[in-house]
């Protein structure tokens, strides 16, 4: 085995934000870097359902994708929690592989030694696992031990980059001498400016898909907790300085649903002057057009690319709840840079390809 040298990777791709240090073993084999790029909002149910286990009765593992070759439902940094009773919270698949994952997942608590099982689901009669994937591609599973007392686990650092709202890059050593490297963003911060009756099941639609939600009004009285109560965060502001109250970072977004029109004036005249990603304005063409007008000294040519108003895609909505998916699928697509056009149009794979493996250099 070889002595003692200079770390195999960059310093950047250790853990970032000192928030892991792993130790690594040199190895005589070629090593490679798997690198994937992910937001992190799912894992957020994952870190809850984990944090309730009783760690005092139960055992617990952790899958995670590291690898895919070819196409397959989940792509790398997928995870599923998974306990000793038979449970699991997340996938890696569309259903076809849990089972076999839970009971190699036994065995790795058991053993409480980390494991690396390739998938290979490019046989049409799935005679592997006795059914059809038709997956057509190879998945590579990380399957790890989760002891609660490790402030170094997997869990517990994602919970830290999940409370943190940074993006960082965290790489991880594999059993077999690779590196997972992931490059985690945070979730969508939503921020929603009017607190009425159809903010309500805007608010329901971007918990929904794992966004971090704040509502904010200068009416305490419409800051109801009870009609909020899956809001993350309810802001009574000033709507000429609130800032003051709103942190707003790359992967934030504003919409605008109060239907007053001087709330929204005011609160449209703060949003200029931050480098908020996206502003949505509820209501006609018109409307948003007589906005921009009255604000014409702060408004610069760039800020059109930024501004969508009438709020949300053409999907036909009526309802309050049409009208939050049209809204959460907008934003969706912006941050995502994706065109919103049906799938069926799109000549390419749904995805872009996965980023294969390129050796470290030594």
């Amino acid at each position: 085995m070889p002595g003692p040298q200079q770390p195999l990777i960059p310093n950047h791709l250790w853990i970032v934000l000192c928030l892991v240090n792993f130790r690594i073993e040199l190895r005589g084999a070629a090593r490679l870097i798997r690198r994937t790029t992910r937001m992190i909002s799912e894992f957020r149910h994952i870190i809850d359902t984990y944090r309730q286990v009783d760690f005092t009765q139960r055992k617990a593992a952790l899958a995670t994708v590291v690898g895919l070759k070819g196409s397959g439902y989940r792509r790398p940094g997928a995870r599923m929690l998974i306990t000793d009773d038979g449970h699991w919270t997340g996938a890696i698949s569309g259903g076809c592989l849990e089972g076999d994952a839970l009971r190699k997942a036994r065995e790795v608590m058991q053993s409480g030694q980390s494991r690396l099982v390739t998938y290979d689901t490019t046989q049409p009669d799935g005679e592997n696992f006795g059914i059809g994937l038709g997956c057509h591609g190879i998945l590579d599973v990380l399957i790890e031990p989760l002891t609660p007392t490790d402030t170094q686990n997997s869990l517990e650092v994602l919970d830290q980059i999940l409370q943190n709202r940074r993006e960082v890059e965290l790489s991880k050593p594999l059993p077999n001498g690779d590196f997972f490297t992931e490059q985690l963003r945070p979730d969508i911060q939503l921020l929603v400016f009017g607190a009425g009756y159809d903010a309500v099941p805007l608010v329901a639609q971007a918990k929904l898909v794992g966004w971090h939600v704040v509502v904010a009004d200068d009416c305490v009285a419409h800051l109801n907790p009870r009609r909020f109560a899956q809001a993350d965060q309810l802001l009574a502001i000033q709507r000429d300085n609130f800032r003051q109250s709103v942190t707003i970072d790359s992967y934030s977004a504003a919409v605008l649903i109060s239907h007053n029109y001087k709330f929204d004036r005011s609160v449209l005249r703060e949003l200029l002057q931050t480098d908020i990603r996206y502003i949505g304005i509820l209501g006609p063409k018109k409307r948003g057009d007589a906005l921009l007008d009255e604000l014409a000294d702060v408004v610069q040519p760039s800020d059109h690319d930024r501004i969508f108003a009438p709020v949300g895609l053409d999907v036909g909505a009526e309802t309050p709840t049409e009208i939050a998916l049209s809204i959460v699928s907008e934003v969706q697509a912006v941050f995502r840079q994706t065109s919103a056009r049906p799938l069926k149009f799109k000549n390419a794979p749904i995805h872009q390809p996965v980023a294969q493996p390129t050796p470290i250099e030594s």
